[in-house]
């Protein structure tokens, strides 16, 4: 009689069992990646609150019974967007709020502080790529023990870095009294996140994954909360990506410009999006011409008068800085050749003017026409995604610097690229 009493109640359980069989990735991913970021990261100006961790692991918890007791698809989206609104925000207010609190270099990166005083010099009416940055922050900034930040003698970024963060320091002032300059970086991560929900709208089990591992990327994250620009930049390339998805060849063109008007690392897809849009526009050159108009028209607009102001100073903090031909050049550092090369004898001094631009010649250029040629083929937004992340690892790792935050903006790539939608024929 025991023996099928539980015989009967393994029946009535089985398919509470199957159901657990199928418990979706997107709730085991939060309980993954939410975990060590919390238990690393303050989520609090002070103590984080055991009544915040309490709330956390409570929506955690619930996230796990989705599936068991077959939760709506709407639940599974609130869950997961309070879940990284709650976290990510937390996490990112308090650190801008405990360095206004300590001090302005306190765990934040260079940029930041460069960016600051770029929009210091710009409302001062001084062109911030022809002064030095001594007497602001990033002098205090630790650089070395030994030698001199070749930051303060160059504004790397491009001008739209630097013109729309101006919005973001005005109402920051008016309402606190002061700004950060991590403020557009958050408002960007957020628009990015956005641009994911509406792209993968179709495939929800699908778009809470992308949306979980693009927030808490562990390749990313920590340098999203210091202020790395990688996000800043990227987020006007996946609006031009999405639009390209979207079938908006010509309008896609303006936040392509905007995206390679704000960091060098958007440069390499300009090859690649001309192929691109060369099969689009049925190879006719006429159309060619009226979409790559924006496109042109708006990356005038934001570099032309920076470059008119002092083309030499211009030209010498956004090219010349990077490539090791200006006074005061970005040293050989990071994880790539060039560091093989300095430690293997060949390069005597991180400072050296070494022509890697004869490696990369060497390497990019026939990996180049073989992706344009894969490109033609196969003009997909999702084959042009995954030819420029792999264009630019390989440009990048022969060029003098390949840090570890460019192989977390390369992860972030290739995790677009995987999740991004097949195009319908």
């Amino acid at each position: 009689m025991g023996f099928l009493q539980s015989f009967g109640n393994l029946e009535r359980n089985r398919g509470v069992v199957e159901k657990m069989k199928k418990i979706s990735l997107f709730s085991v991913l939060l309980f993954c990646l939410i975990t060590p970021f919390i238990m690393n990261y303050r989520l609090s100006p002070g103590e984080t609150p055991y009544w915040l961790f309490g709330i956390i692991f409570f929506l955690l918890f619930l996230t796990s019974l989705t599936e068991l007791f077959s939760f709506s698809e709407k639940i599974k989206d609130f869950l997961v967007w309070v879940l990284i609104l709650l976290v990510l925000g937390s996490g990112y207010f308090s650190a801008i709020l405990v360095r206004h609190r300590v001090a302005p270099v306190y765990q934040t990166h260079d940029i930041v502080l460069q960016l600051e005083g770029a929009v210091h010099f710009f409302l001062r009416g001084k062109n911030p790529y022809a002064t030095t940055y001594f007497g602001t922050p990033l002098e205090l900034w630790h650089y070395s023990d030994t030698e001199v930040n070749p930051a303060l003698y160059h504004f790397v970024m491009m001008p739209w870095y630097l013109l729309f963060s101006l919005p973001f320091y005005f109402v920051s002032v008016s309402l606190l009294g002061w700004w950060d300059g991590r403020m557009p970086l958050l408002f960007l991560f957020f628009f990015t996140l956005f641009l994911i929900w509406r792209l993968m709208k179709n495939y929800p089990e699908e778009r809470r994954i992308f949306l979980i591992l693009f927030s808490f990327n562990p390749a990313t994250l920590g340098y999203f909360l210091e202020g790395r620009s990688d996000i800043f930049m990227y987020a006007f390339l996946f609006w031009g990506f999405y639009l390209l998805f979207r079938k908006k060849v010509g309008l896609a063109g303006v936040p392509l410009a905007l995206a390679l008007s704000t960091k060098q690392s958007a440069w390499p897809i300009f090859p690649l999006y001309l192929a691109f849009l060369w099969v689009k526009v049925g190879k006719n050159f006429q159309r060619m011409i009226k979409s790559i108009l924006p496109f042109l028209v708006v990356s005038v607009l934001i570099i032309g008068p920076f470059f008119i102001w002092d083309p030499k100073a211009f030209l010498e903090s956004i090219i010349f800085y990077l490539s090791g031909n200006a006074s005061h050049s970005y040293p050989i550092s990071g994880y790539g050749w060039g560091m093989v090369l300095r430690q293997s004898g060949v390069i005597s001094d991180s400072h050296q003017n070494h022509p890697f631009w004869i490696w990369q010649l060497f390497f990019c250029l026939p990996l180049l026409i073989f992706l344009i040629r894969g490109l033609i083929k196969t003009p997909t937004v999702k084959n042009l995604i995954f030819s420029y992340g792999v264009f630019t690892f390989v440009f990048w790792y022969f060029s003098r610097y390949f840090n570890n935050s460019h192989l977390g903006y390369l992860s972030t790539v290739f995790l677009t690229a995987y999740f991004w939608p097949d195009e319908k024929k």
